[in-house]
């Protein structure tokens, strides 16, 4: 068991600072570390709604989950499943939308052991398996747990310039 120290969100407005072990990992699960989390205003808009935002089990009153989808750290724990791909020492990224199984799960927001705002956490399976689990080489951690937010800037671009293309052409 690995204690950890994490920001975890109870209900609207509702944030906590606590200190608890987490559970030995599976062997279909990653332990790792947080070096790097950004923040962006879809926390923000997770700690306003609580329990109402979509991607949020109506259970978090007695499940809270760790807030912070944008973060990057390094790989401490392998479980046999995911060691031919990862190893202990190994830098990551993580991509948060999952789309698991047509499920809107996704670290920051769904569960109670992985979220950016944490010191140690514990990947799920469902990352691996959906290949959101990178490794990264970066000079900086930085960059990497800034990689969600850039893309969405530049998403948000694209649609922006497609719908005043699409308008100027009707």
């Amino acid at each position: 068991m690995k204690k950890t120290k994490a920001v975890r969100l109870y209900g609207k407005n509702d944030l906590r600072l606590e200190e608890f072990e987490l559970p030995n990992i599976k062997d279909d699960e990653i332990l790792a570390s947080v070096v790097s989390d950004s923040i962006c205003m879809s926390t923000y808009k997770a700690l306003h709604q609580g329990k109402d935002h979509k991607r949020i089990h109506s259970d978090i009153d007695i499940n809270p989950i760790i807030i912070g989808h944008e973060f990057s750290g390094n790989i401490l724990e392998v479980g046999k499943k995911w060691q031919h791909l990862f190893s202990k020492g190994d830098q990551y990224a993580i991509q948060p939308a999952l789309n698991y199984k047509g499920s809107l799960d996704a670290p920051g927001y769904s569960y109670p052991h992985i979220g950016g705002d944490a010191t140690y956490i514990i990947i799920p399976n469902e990352v691996m398996e959906t290949g959101c689990l990178f490794k990264y080489d970066g000079e900086n951690y930085y960059g990497a747990s800034l990689t969600e937010p850039v893309s969405c800037v530049i998403a948000a671009y694209r649609a922006n310039f497609i719908l005043k293309t699409m308008n100027m052409l009707i």
